[in-house]
């Protein structure tokens, strides 16, 4: 019976996939058929397209498209709630039973990062400043081979299920309990933002009401991922996933041949200094450089793909460590290829709005009013829209040269979706298992005094479900207070986006330094953070209203480019960390006496011809790997400060291959 319901969702997902291919199929020709015939120009190239007036409305296609990858990705996740015994175990329902193969995690994992803000936001961007940002690709030679060989065979290996037990095992429960608290602040606000920004965008242009648009995705989100878990996370963002690259090609190319072909985008561009990829400035108030772009831009990644209980959760759900590592190395072409195709759109938006008198400001930007001069090889030049704010340009691009083109604007609003719905599910999967094992099991532990939990793994389940649903239901309700104080909430989420530097530098030295100890590690993190805090926040106080950039005037911190914000407060974290760390051991003798496990340092660090002690993945009943009675050990093992010791006989041998 099981074996037929597999056939004939597989069977019915293959079907609805052809038939929204065929109609887009049909879209392109019928698009490439108007351009021969000129007749794109007298449909789609309005001179005077100036707002909604001009927006074209959804058609039957449209709708069919939209709504087919909205039914697809709940359908997904009703299937792994029941499919194969449902989700009823823990293990099961946060980590997939650690049964996933690389390529569908490395997918998921590119498909969240891949959110509605980076596809509407980076065209934006190389439209009003250039290709500059585009040289933040390069950022990722540096963050998938560090993620792959130092971070993930450490947390894979450990078995883990919270990226923030680590903090506990290497440090004390104090460290574990403020990263947590740390990150589930962070993603709470960024989900609700995720939620909040596209339907804003959407609103404008295509005049679906924000309150409709955010309540639909949030409750298709949370109701998939509540009862389907991390597989049905997953599986999804497969999906979405084709749907975003497929949207994002025929973008391209329908884009392209729009704006008068490749050789005319890049001519263009080139022409009106926008293929400026290479500024070498080493000023770090300059809002963008090369530096600040593969710099800054890695350690901003690193926090993301290294540490986060986003990306982490969905690696540690592989196999084994080799799948693990794979699903990490997949992404290093994933990212050059996708990052590439978005910043080419708004190469391609830059070349279509060709018009000399166009001025590119942030704000109101339209230039209806102003005369049409053709350019010099004949390429008919057109007006930018009255966009209210840049990351509108490519959803009127779109619904004003494609609207009358079957089935494409249902594409694009699918693929924006399909970009918010893979973000979200995977912050709430992340948020509700980050709360129920770093903050419910560790405060039960302590409640029964280290004896063993009375709640079953059914009912932890249970539990687990219960929060993904709250969280769902707390993210819909900042969005919608966001769209009421959307100052102070994006004010708040650019504060609590620098807690990314802080935290990376604590696993940094909890992995990289064989002398780190917990006060140490506290320390550096309560600096960082608070210096993080500091700059960010004088740097909004100092902004100029008009331009939006800091005065000139301003504190030399609060001028620092946004680029260079997790790299300072990483540096921050990691020096204050090791010197007070440094200055412990030389105050407090038995700080000097204390070893470290091998296995909570990076591969290459430990003992040559080391080997892990033998442990077993699961209990019996199916517990997660961090079980109460793991806990309990966790705890009975801690001295005052709470610096894990080596004392059972089972890690004896550890014990002795300890580091000083």
């Amino acid at each position: 019976m099981i074996r037929m319901v597999k056939s004939s969702f597989a069977s019915w997902q293959v079907v609805t996939g052809v038939c929204i291919a065929l109609g887009i199929g049909y879209s392109a020709i019928k698009f490439l058929r108007l351009n021969e015939q000129g007749e794109v120009s007298r449909e789609m190239r309005s001179e005077l397209s100036t707002g909604n007036d001009a927006v074209h409305p959804f058609g039957v296609l449209d709708y069919i498209v939209f709504s087919s990858m909205l039914v697809i990705s709940a359908a997904t996740g009703f299937y792994h709630a029941f499919s194969g015994g449902g989700q009823k175990t823990t293990a099961k329902f946060l980590m997939a039973d650690r049964s996933m193969r690389s390529l569908p995690v490395a997918i998921s994992i590119l498909a969240s990062f891949m959110s509605a803000i980076s596809i509407l936001g980076i065209p934006a961007e190389v439209f009003i400043h250039g290709a500059q940002y585009w040289t933040m690709v390069f950022s990722f030679l540096f963050v998938i081979p560090i993620t792959a060989w130092v971070f993930i065979p450490v947390f894979h290996g450990l078995g883990l299920t919270s990226a923030y037990e680590y903090l506990h095992r290497r440090f004390n429960m104090c460290v574990r309990f403020c990263g947590s608290i740390l990150f589930l602040i962070q993603t709470s606000f960024y989900m609700a933002i995720v939620l909040y920004a596209p339907a804003l965008a959407l609103e404008v242009v295509t005049q679906f009401e924000v309150r409709k648009t955010v309540l639909i995705t949030g409750i298709i989100c949370t109701v998939y991922t509540s009862l389907g878990g991390i597989k049905a996370v997953i599986w999804t963002d497969v999906f979405q996933f084709f749907v975003l690259f497929g949207a994002l090609v025929t973008v391209i190319v329908m884009g392209t041949i729009h704006a008068g072909g490749l050789a005319y985008v890049w001519q263009y561009n080139s022409e009106h200094g926008h293929t400026n990829f290479f500024e070498f400035t080493v000023s770090p108030t300059a809002r963008l450089s090369f530096w600040s772009l593969v710099i800054g831009g890695t350690f901003n990644s690193l926090s993301l793909w290294a540490v986060s209980q986003t990306a982490v959760q969905r690696f540690l759900t592989a196999k084994t460590n080799k799948e693990a590592a794979k699903s990490v190395w997949y992404n290093l072409p994933g990212n050059l290829i996708m990052f590439s195709m978005v910043c080419f759109i708004g190469m391609v938006l830059f070349a279509f709005y060709n018009n000399n008198l166009t001025e590119l400001n942030t704000a109101i930007n339209s230039t209806a009013n102003g005369s049409l001069s053709d350019t010099d090889n004949g390429i008919k030049p057109h007006y930018t829209p009255a966009y209210q704010s840049s990351d509108q340009i490519l959803v009127y691009f779109v619904s004003l040269e494609f609207g009358v083109v079957p089935g494409i604007q249902g594409l694009f609003v699918a693929c924006i979706f399909a970009g918010t719905l893979s973000t979200v599910a995977s912050g709430l999967n992340a948020l509700a298992t980050v709360t129920f094992v770093d903050i419910i099991k560790p405060w039960r532990a302590h409640r029964n005094h280290g004896n063993q939990s009375t709640q079953s793994d059914a009912q932890d389940t249970i539990l687990s479900k219960v929060l993904t649903f709250v969280y769902g239901a707390v993210c819909i309700g900042l969005a919608f207070v966001s769209s009421h104080i959307g100052t102070l909430v994006k004010s708040v989420n650019s504060v609590f986006g620098t807690v990314g530097g802080p935290l990376l530098g604590v696993f940094t030295i909890g992995i990289l330094s064989k002398r780190a100890n917990a006060g140490g590690a506290f320390i550096g993190l309560v600096a960082g953070f608070l210096l993080a805090i500091w700059i960010t926040i004088g740097a909004m106080v100092n902004k100029d209203p008009t331009t939006g950039d800091v005065l000139p005037h301003a504190f030399a911190l609060y001028r620092l480019s946004f680029m260079w914000y997790s790299c300072v407060s990483f540096l921050a974290t990691v020096s204050v960390g090791l010197l007070a760390s440094e200055i412990i051991r030389c105050s407090l003798p038995e700080e000097r006496l204390k070893t470290v496990d091998p296995s909570l340092l990076a591969t290459f660090l430990r003992p040559k011809g080391w080997q892990p002690p033998s442990t077993t993945m699961y209990s019996e009943d199916n517990h997660l790997q961090l079980s109460d009675q793991v806990t309990h050990s966790l705890l009975q093992h801690s001295d005052d400060d709470g610096q894990l010791l080596i004392q059972d006989d089972s890690d004896h041998d550890v014990a002795e291959n300890g580091l000083k």
